[in-house]
């Protein structure tokens, strides 16, 4: 595996910008697995915790336009 350097900053603001997200995505389950009315189908579950599992791994998603990310998030 090869070694890159990053600013010190740019690290800083990559480590800001996954705990925003962390704080966002803990928002969204709490929000969406407390409703009793909202019936989520096991199979958009095991695809969220796949794309949860992903991110945490480090493998995030970066789109070249927000088309591009709005459509991706509709297919989910």
């Amino acid at each position: 595996m090869a070694t890159i350097t990053i600013p010190k900053k740019e690290y800083q603001n990559i480590i800001q910008r996954q705990t925003l997200l962390e704080k966002e995505m803990s928002f969204l389950r709490k929000t969406l697995f407390e409703m009793d009315k909202i019936n989520i189908k096991p199979s958009v579950l095991r695809r969220w915790e796949r794309i949860s599992r992903e991110l945490d791994s480090g493998q995030g998603r970066s789109f070249s336009s927000f088309r591009g990310m709005k459509e991706w998030l509709r297919n989910l």
